[in-house]
């Protein structure tokens, strides 16, 4: 088979369309057929090695983690799906050298779950990453009805899915992305759009319960004034200085600074697909390229430049 793969760290041209052995699926794993595979920003901060410490001794490796494919056989222990089941699934972006961007993966059951016939498979793909970190940003940051929530790259993955989870909760939601972004941002209707080339939404008036910053652009002092006194400050690519924040407000505040780190788990993961399976989640691939377009693809991410998901296919859609 075929799979993206980097042996060592850099930009986009130490990326591989490489040949490997067929994936073998071990105890409690399963081998799918990727029908698609959704890009993330994770995929080329570990190709430019900005998490070396995490990754170190495990070069080459794949791209990719998001999956939705086609069950072709299962290993020792897996008793939940079976060879023909059409799943939706995760691999671990850190420990995992097998991955996605592949015409198959081999990947652990405890983290798959099988696809509805409703839901097609770029929109499963688009689920896991993304949708996982917005749920449990928004769940740990207590969100509820009535509260007043400030999205801000509110057009990426995880920020247009935090808009459609903060809305369905009942939230007041503003969203803020750039002027190209407005257009998808608009369908999913926002109670209020900010254009941040146009309006400097670190200077709004009003006070937010929560400000969740999905774009990893702004600190906590520069958002601490939007913060109502029990405000808590979430951001999704967190540094040294916002674990220092979040503990030092632990003993000082009572507004919060809260670092979210994706931790995957099928729970989570299967409340995404059956969501999007009833339509309670709107999908938001903008856009599904070839394998090829793999290193395009990451760059064009990595300049920012990308609304929603972007998918790829590698098998036509059953």
């Amino acid at each position: 088979m075929r799979a993206w793969i980097f042996g060592r760290y850099g930009g986009p041209e130490v990326l591989e369309w490489a040949d490997l052995p067929e994936p073998v699926a071990g105890k409690g794993e399963i081998v799918v057929r990727v029908v698609a595979a959704a890009l993330n920003p994770l995929d080329w901060k570990l190709r430019a090695g900005q998490y070396k410490v995490m990754t170190a001794g495990r070069l080459p490796r794949g791209v990719g983690y998001d999956y939705a494919g086609v069950v072709e056989s299962a290993g020792a222990g897996v008793a939940r799906l079976k060879p023909g089941d059409a799943v939706v699934g995760i691999v671990n972006p850190v420990e995992s050298r097998h991955a996605a961007m592949a015409e198959r993966v081999c990947a652990t059951e405890a983290l798959a779950t099988v696809k509805p016939p409703s839901l097609t498979f770029a929109d499963g793909a688009s689920l896991p990453g993304a949708g996982i970190t917005a749920v449990q940003a928004l769940r740990e940051a207590g969100l509820a009805a009535g509260q007043r929530v400030l999205v801000v790259g509110a057009a990426g993955g995880v920020g247009s899915f935090a808009v459609q989870f903060a809305k369905n909760a009942g939230a007041h939601v503003t969203a803020v992305a750039s002027t190209e972004g407005q257009a998808f941002l608009a369908g999913l209707a926002p109670d209020r759009a900010i254009d941040y080339r146009r309006e400097d939404w670190k200077a709004l008036p009003g006070r937010f319960d929560i400000v969740f910053d999905a774009s990893g652009t702004s600190t906590f002092p520069e958002c601490r004034q939007l913060l109502a006194p029990g405000g808590v400050f979430v951001h999704s690519l967190p540094d040294a200085a916002l674990y220092c924040w979040s503990w030092w407000l632990r003993l000082t505040s009572r507004q919060r600074c809260m670092p979210v780190m994706e931790r995957p788990n099928l729970e989570d993961l299967e409340t995404l697909v059956r969501l999007a399976a009833e339509g309670s989640l709107k999908s938001v691939v903008t856009r599904v390229g070839r394998p090829d377009e793999v290193p395009a693809l990451q760059r064009e991410m990595a300049e920012g430049h990308n609304r929603g998901k972007i998918v790829v296919r590698f098998a036509p859609e059953a």
